[in-house]
């Protein structure tokens, strides 16, 4: 282990990351993130899914208790969290999920499995390797043929008021001395920071949140934040292309602008120069993505007639709730959708909710009994709700195992 490594460890057996005890697991649906790709026909039924990096294994025991047919594998050079982690799943009996101590940059630490791992999660891990290639290229070789990586690193430019902070914390203490009185100073200036470089941005609040999470922001002993461009290039460099942001909304141009004219000016761009655009334009401190080998190809859309046969799935991200004023919404990846509580586009998606194997634009539409619903506007509604995100394809699996 080297000296890099070993100090990033002793940071995170200190501050176990992540802090609390809420998963969050809109990013671990396996097959979810496989429907972005292309897969030949009759894949194995039950996947692997590695999260490298999985920290205390909070949002991964999370996926593997909602995933009962796949397996999981947690990994980390955290021996605090790796044991806790594991302690857990003891408790739970959760049959389809382990944790090991690993080192990404020791690839014979790492749990391959024979056929490699269909999805791989890395959620803030690479920036704080002291070979981001090297362990990204470990990653690749762990990929199963036609799998998914699903990668979260820091954003340069969304970082730009942290690290403006984190200089001025560097001019107090050094960040040599990892001691209580750094913390306090860190969190003094915080709050002078609150009211100036994080005022009115992603990072308003740093200055109150948790322990852990403060020391994860503002103590760490080694990290690096990307570019668009360097994590394209990054990418490349280990053998992986881009497949999609987790959010893209957050990349299109029609969300940060409403100017019609500017936005048919700058369509004429390629798609890596309108994302390194918005990354200068807005605050996007975490650049979140899904990437494949080169030799995969992204997913196309069904054809219109597809639709009608094809199965389809309720997106895992989507989530029924009411709100304060008794309404229901409805929420994908966190955002309120724009679907009328009486309109049919809700009707649609609570059928579609009361299904644990799938359905077919067809199946659903039988299942909304009683209704006078006229086909080609009911289909069109269907593909914008796919379109939209709130339906997704899964592949089909080998069902002869």
């Amino acid at each position: 282990m080297d000296r890099v490594t070993a100090a990033v460890r002793a940071f995170y057996e200190a501050y176990p990351y992540p802090p609390g005890n809420r998963p969050d697991c809109d990013a671990y649906h396996a097959r979810l993130l496989l429907s972005y790709i292309e897969r030949p026909a009759g894949m194995p039924r039950q996947l692997q899914l590695l999260e490298a990096g999985c920290g205390r294994g909070i949002n991964l025991t999370e996926a593997a208790a909602l995933q009962p047919d796949d397996r999981f594998t947690g990994i980390d050079i955290n021996r605090v969290a790796i044991d806790e982690a594991s302690a857990n799943i003891r408790s739970s009996a959760l049959a389809n999920l382990s944790f090991h101590l690993a080192d990404l940059l020791d690839p014979a630490s790492l749990p391959g499995v024979s056929q490699g791992y269909d999805v791989i999660l890395s959620y803030g891990v690479i920036h704080h390797l002291s070979d981001p290639l090297r362990g990204l290229q470990q990653l690749t070789e762990q990929l199963a043929p036609h799998g998914v990586l699903s990668l979260m690193v820091d954003g340069r430019y969304g970082r730009q008021p942290l690290d403006r902070f984190l200089q001025a914390l560097q001019m107090v203490t050094p960040s040599a001395e990892q001691d209580g009185q750094r913390a306090e100073t860190a969190r003094a200036l915080a709050r002078i920071a609150e009211k100036g470089v994080f005022h009115g941005n992603c990072w308003q609040g740093t200055s109150s949140v948790d322990e852990v999470e403060f020391a994860d922001r503002c103590l760490h002993v080694h990290e690096q934040s990307y570019d668009i461009e360097g994590l394209l290039q990054l990418l490349d460099k280990a053998g992986l292309q881009f497949i999609r942001w987790h959010q893209p909304d957050d990349w299109s141009l029609k969300t940060i602008c409403d100017d019609e004219a500017l936005i048919e000016r700058l369509q004429s761009l390629e798609p890596s120069m309108t994302y390194q655009l918005i990354e200068r334009l807005t605050y996007r401190p975490k650049l979140t993505l899904v990437a494949a080998r080169k030799e995969d190809q992204p997913r196309h859309p069904p054809s219109r007639e597809a639709f009608l046969s094809k199965r389809f799935c309720l997106s895992p991200q989507l989530r029924r709730v009411t709100d304060e004023t008794g309404d229901t919404v409805w929420l994908l990846r966190g955002r309120k959708l724009s679907i009328d509580a009486q309109g049919l586009a809700h009707r649609l998606l609570t059928a579609a909710s009361q299904s644990d194997s799938g359905f077919s634009a067809s199946q659903l539409f039988q299942r909304l009994t009683g209704e006078s619903i006229e086909p080609q506007q009911a289909l069109n509604l269907f593909i914008q709700l796919y379109d939209l995100e709130c339906l997704y394809a899964p592949h089909e699996t080998d069902r002869s195992e």
